[in-house]
């Protein structure tokens, strides 16, 4: 009999077990934990690959990976990820750009002085290059003259103290945007100037007060901002 009894207060004693909310929740946490680790990794695999390769086929958006960060205009060529040419097409739709790393560390550059010309990197580079010009000049003497366009006359996107066309009543070049000042900055300098004078060169007929003496101020300061633009185009990947 005291067997008998045992054994039905075991019976008694696993049956409240077996269906307690305690088991539930066990069973439950390691049927969650068996498919994470054994099913899971396969199946996301396989529904990512799906995804992946409905988005390439389909999307024809032209993209630069890198403008979210640095809100920058890419005028550099193009080229395709993971593409293979046959018969002369194409493969991939989905098109990425190269990007000139002068336009990155101009970017940075003038982000880091708080510059409003920041966003018209390219615009800085494209201009410079197409009159053979030092890309770093114009944004350089802008840094003199204005803080890199921080200070300068109301509404005259001029961060160069330019005094050649369009004048206000105090004889400053007012310029629509930004693009157009340096345009304009870019042409004025390159054909007036020149395209192989140095910052002392330039500072007699600029800045003539800055020439006089020993100090020239004015030469120094553009070619202490020029090194700066060459340090960040050489140390990218430390900025």
């Amino acid at each position: 009999m005291p067997d008998e009894i045992y054994k039905k207060l075991n019976i008694l004693s696993i049956k409240p077990f077996l269906h307690s909310n305690i088991t539930r929740v066990l069973v439950a946490i390691f049927l969650i934990a068996a498919y994470y680790l054994f099913l899971s990794p396969h199946i996301e695999n396989i529904y990512m690959a799906v995804i992946g390769k409905a988005i390439r086929n389909t999307s024809t958006v032209e993209m630069n990976t890198l403008s979210p960060v640095f809100d920058i205009h890419v005028y550099s060529g193009k080229y395709n990820l993971n593409t293979q040419i046959e018969d002369n097409a194409l493969i991939s739709k989905t098109k990425f750009f190269t990007i000139d790393a002068r336009i990155v560390a101009m970017n940075k550059f003038l982000s880091d002085y708080h510059s409003p010309m920041a966003q018209y990197s390219s615009v800085l580079i494209s201009e410079a290059d197409s009159y053979g010009l030092d890309w770093r000049l114009v944004a350089s003497i802008s840094g003199v003259e204005s803080a890199f366009g921080n200070l300068i006359p109301s509404g005259s996107h001029n961060a160069w103290g330019w005094r050649g066309i369009n004048k206000n009543a105090a004889g400053w070049s007012m310029f629509a945007t930004w693009p157009d000042g340096i345009k304009e900055i870019t042409r004025g300098l390159s054909q007036g100037y020149g395209i192989d004078l140095t910052p002392f060169d330039i500072e007699p007929s600029y800045c003539p007060p800055c020439a006089e003496g020993n100090a020239h101020a004015w030469a120094h300061g553009v070619t202490r901002f020029m090194n700066e633009l060459d340090y960040y185009a050489d140390n990218l990947d430390n900025l």
